[in-house]
């Protein structure tokens, strides 16, 4: 309309090496896995050492609260310890030590790529490492020297050692085969070989007792042994393999045991039997449990991703659960983010959990309660998970009304019955609602107002419930689905609910009479739906590998997107509904520009994802992966630099990493030269500079905050609330030296600098009062009115006479004056206007107003101009109106006056010889000239014109302004009105 300049067409485009939208942030959800924990004591306090992949964490043992993750190793982590302040992990065939999560040093134990390490052990300033090439090497771990190599033959590998108690420069070193042996790593000489037992040992713990070694055997078997009598003091025998031995050290002689099955076994020393069996303590091997120091706390890790605390103090001597930290232990299958700030994300897993992961604080992440678990295994002798509600295949949730009633609904696998969750109480509802046919839950939505859920079945049929009460108010039956149900999309206004279904329809209901308004036919089957519900666009997954975005209001599909070459698993909006993410069986994510229809950025990931959902401030995408029990967040690049959107192909796929614990560090070099390579792209692509004014005939605005002149509108009311009840005062105190005169009123001496000052009075010096500085404001003000452009305008002679002419104007710019006045904040601005001098007839006054007449004919900063002539009224308004005629030179116009009487008594005197006809010409001729002479009288008076006459100008500006805005808003509604026309007429 207005001749928008077009942009330029990329000619060749950059290869991407890197992820253009999102960037690996970190994951969430991990806890421990197998490798055995350790904790380290200062003084009262402990902290516990996870394992974690490639990283480990660093809890607070009193509050369970994560105080550091570490930093990421090249490849996973297969041992740790702890030395005061550093922790040692083993990866591959490194040792690496950190300091506070930093890496500090590291050393290698070979030079084999293959070669790992099983066990680490601290002894003294030496490290003790286990080789996965039957070798025992101890090094220096401040230096990483090795200071010795112990090397085995095949008859005797080594599974784990320990070093006992006072004994100086030993340890003990047990074998797969059975055999233990005493060696001196000074010497690195041995001993003293035992006698073997019948099966593999599996772990050694030193007892409360010197002398004294308890240990762990594959087939189960327990043995207290003597070391120094080689005598053996104790056997005992627990089902399945020894992972672990701890004994309590608060006064009770009671041992604790731990089997690769996840119980745990508490055993009475003094009557050498068993005295409580924690039965599925953790889902899997338990790798390490050890009891606290003088305390009856026994902490413990499983291969379920959890750490626990349990504590012994009931009279009857058995354990309960104190605290906890878990995650999933098998892989999550849905992931929703839950309410409006982002923090919280809904994960339902494998496991048969539906847990609440916080992405700010990750002591509040927690699992949803299906009841008391632990007491029913008890009685059943079953594992909790056992007990647990089938396999959560969707969840929806909406948190209208979560501190009301049940606001989330969870479909499981093959039961027909829909559960009802408490997000506030993190705990299973009230009710169970199943379908009226009969037939198994696929698909459930609750309404965006919180009081609805609707439930969609295997055999077509969609029900909807209460959510307060649990009581059934409608089915959708009339011309219903054939087919299983396998979306649920309700409105914002809660009068449509979309509904799709493997017979490739989809539906459009009535929800207030449950009837079927329309019906869409896909060209196949419908698998999932997703509704954007600020414009009511529908995402469509459909069996032909095609994402169709469908507009739910004109009832067309007005987007599709090709590029998937296997099942398509999940799909998300970003909240300002501009890009659709969709994953695949594939493994590659994949973001489309809604608005363009491109695909604009394209990666593959190490393992498929499962599901992805979008935060709704738009700062991270979640997703969850096959075979990985965490969450991982990827950070959105265009919250915090500039990224190219152009479309991209299949060709510029890359393989990306899934993110660790640990965010992304800024001393990687590696990382650093990944992830800057988008700006590298960005300054390959032609530069595409944007005008401040796409067209002279456009009104445009300014781009400051609106705090910048929103404030100037009521600048006044904001003094008057900040202004001070009371002034300051301060008493007068005279300085100690000063004397008094003698009198009533206590005078104070003149001092000698008085004297002078006083003298200094009476001189020529010129004082600072008598001056009047200007300011960086007036200085630009009268620059920009003594500086003057030439510019053209077309004007009109009359209202009858319609034709034109083009005249040259002299005007003044005030494009620098402005540019300063831009970066003056409002109380600023308010001082240098309540500054303006009155001198001079008024001739600062008249500069502004010119300026703002500058401003309004050139089209720009429309509010600024507004918002400035505001503030400057409030404040010279009224000398405005008391004197409307200042500026205007009386002596020049009478010059012109009488200039004018001259002339025209010079042309009668000419004329008064000439016939009829040459009189009439003159006439016309003198009506001309002095036609003219009035133009240019007006134009010249114009520039010399009182403020009240230039605010007059201002005036009828602002009028062509908003009759301008007047006449866009028209054709606007115009437009909406024929849209509508067109709408009913299709």
């Amino acid at each position: 309309m207005f001749g928008i300049p077009q942009k330029k067409v990329r000619t060749e485009a950059p290869k991407a090496v890197a992820p253009r939208l999102f960037v690996p942030f970190r994951a969430i959800g991990y806890v421990t896995n197998e490798v055995p924990f350790n904790i380290q004591a200062k003084g009262q306090v402990y902290f516990l050492t996870t394992c974690v992949g490639t990283t480990f964490h660093i809890y607070d043992v009193a509050k369970m609260n994560l105080l550091f993750v570490g930093a990421h190793t090249s490849t996973p982590i297969s041992a740790l310890a702890t030395h005061g302040d550093i922790v040692f992990v083993a990866s591959g065939s490194n040792v690496v030590s950190f300091k506070r999560a930093k890496e500090i040093g590291r050393f290698s134990c070979g030079t084999d790529p293959r070669l790992s390490i099983a066990s680490l052990e601290i002894f003294g300033q030496h490290i003790i490492s286990i080789c996965s090439d039957n070798t025992v090497k101890l090094n220096d771990h401040s230096t990483g020297e090795l200071y010795t190599t112990i090397n085995f033959d095949s008859s005797f590998t080594v599974t784990t050692l320990i070093h006992p108690s006072t004994y100086l420069n030993k340890i003990l070193i047990g074998s797969n085969q059975g055999t233990m042996q005493l060696w001196n790593v000074r010497t690195s000489t041995m001993i003293y070989a035992f006698k073997g037992f019948n099966s593999p040992i599996t772990c050694f713990t030193q007892t409360p007792v010197v002398d004294v070694i308890a240990i762990g055997l594959l087939d189960g078997s327990i043995m207290i042994l003597n070391i120094r009598t080689d005598a053996t003091i104790m056997s005992l025998k627990q089902e399945g393999k020894v992972t672990s031995i701890t004994f309590r050290t608060d006064g009770q002689h009671v041992m604790a045991s731990a089997n690769m099955y996840g119980d745990i076994a508490l055993w009475d020393l003094d009557r050498q039997k068993v005295l409580h069996v924690m039965k599925g303590a953790h889902d899997g091997t338990i790798p390490s449990i050890q009891f606290l120091n003088g305390q009856p706390i026994l902490m413990s890790s499983g291969a379920d991703n959890s750490v626990k605390q349990w504590i012994f103090d009931s009279l009857d001597g058995l354990p309960r659960l104190l605290k906890s930290r878990s995650g999933h232990h098998q892989p999550p299958t849905h992931i929703r983010y839950y309410g409006e700030d982002g923090h919280f994300i809904l994960s339902a897993g494998r496991d048969r959990s539906l847990r609440t992961f916080s992405t700010v604080r990750d002591s509040q992440s927690t699992e949803l309660s299906q009841g008391s678990m632990s007491k029913k295994s008890k009685l059943l002798n079953l594992k909790i998970d056992e007990l647990k509600l089938p396999l959560i295949t969707t969840v929806a949730a909406s948190s209208a009304k979560e501190k009301e009633w049940d606001n989330i609904l969870t479909a499981h696998w093959n039961e027909p019955g829909v559960r009802s969750w408490n997000y506030q109480r993190k705990a299973l509802g009230a009710y169970i609602m199943t379908p009226k046919d009969g037939s198994s839950t696929k698909t459930v939505a609750i309404s965006t107002c919180g009081n609805f859920g609707f439930v969609g079945s295997a055999n077509g049929g969609i029900d909807m419930y209460n959510m307060q009460s649990g009581i059934f108010r409608r089915s959708f039956v009339e011309d219903g689905h054939s087919k299983s149900v396998t979306g649920l999309q309700p409105d914002r206004l809660n009068k449509i609910l979309i509904s799709g279904s493997l017979d490739g329809l989809l539906k459009l209901w009535d929800i207030k009479t449950g009837k079927c308004e329309h019906t869409v036919e896909m060209p196949s089957p419908i698998t999932h739906l997703l509704l954007y519900p600020e414009n009511n666009h529908l995402a469509v997954i459909c069996d032909d590998l095609c994402i169709r975005i469908m507009d739910v209001e004109n009832r067309r599909v007005v987007r599709e997107f090709w590029g998937h070459t296997n099942r398509i698993t999940d799909m998300t909006f970003s909240p300002d509904g501009h890009w659709l993410v969709s994953s695949s069986l594939d493994a590659t994510i994949r973001t489309w520009d809604l608005p363009t229809g491109h695909m604009v950025d394209i990666f593959r990931c190490e393992s498929i994802a499962t599901s992805l959902t979008f935060s709704p401030t738009g700062d991270f995408l979640a997703t969850a992966h096959v075979d990985n029990v965490g969450i991982f967040l990827w950070a959105n690049r265009m919250q915090f630099t500039t990224v190219s959107l152009r479309g991209i192909t299949e060709e510029d796929v890359i393989r990306v990493a899934l993110p660790t614990s640990t965010t992304l560090e800024e001393e990687n070099d590696e990382a650093e030269n990944l992830y800057t390579t988008n700006e590298e792209m960005l300054a390959l692509e032609p530069m595409i500079e944007t005008p401040e004014q796409l067209t002279e005939q456009m009104i445009t605005l300014s781009l400051l905050p609106k705090s910048k002149w929103q404030t100037l509108l009521s600048l006044d009311v904001i003094k008057a609330r900040n202004k001070s009840k009371e002034a300051p005062k301060v008493p007068e105190k005279a300085p100690f030296f000063l004397g008094t005169l003698p009198g009533v009123e206590p005078k104070f001496v003149a001092t000698k600098q008085d004297e002078e000052r006083a003298h200094l009075t009476n001189t020529k010096v010129i004082r600072m009062n008598k001056l009047r500085p200007e300011t960086v404001f007036m200085t630009l003000l009268k620059t920009g009115h003594a500086t003057t452009t030439t510019t053209r305008r077309v004007v009109n002679e009359g209202q009858k006479d319609e034709r034109q002419k083009t005249v040259v104007v002299m005007e003044s710019d005030y494009s620098a004056f402005f540019d300063h006045l831009k970066t003056l904040n409002p109380s600023g601005v308010d001082f240098e206007l309540r500054s303006m001098s009155l001198d001079k007839d008024f001739a600062e006054l008249r500069y502004f107003l010119e300026a703002i007449e500058y401003l309004l004919r050139i089209r720009r900063d429309f509010e600024l101009a507004e918002a400035y002539l505001n503030l400057f009224l409030k404040i010279h308004g009224d000398v405005l109106v008391a004197n409307p005629d200042a500026g205007l030179d009386d002596e020049d116009d009478d010059e012109d006056e009488e200039e004018e009487e001259e002339d025209d008594s010079s042309v009668s005197d000419n004329d008064s010889d000439s016939e009829m006809e040459s009189d009439t010409d003159s006439s016309e001729e003198r009506g001309r000239k002095s036609k003219s002479k009035t133009n240019v009288k007006v134009k010249v008076n114009a520039t010399k014109a009182g403020p009240l006459s230039v605010s007059m100008r201002l005036r009828r500006l602002m009028m062509e302004h908003q009759r301008e805005w007047k006449r866009l808003e028209e054709m606007f509604q115009s437009t909406l009105c024929l849209i509508e026309f067109m709408r009913t007429k299709a």
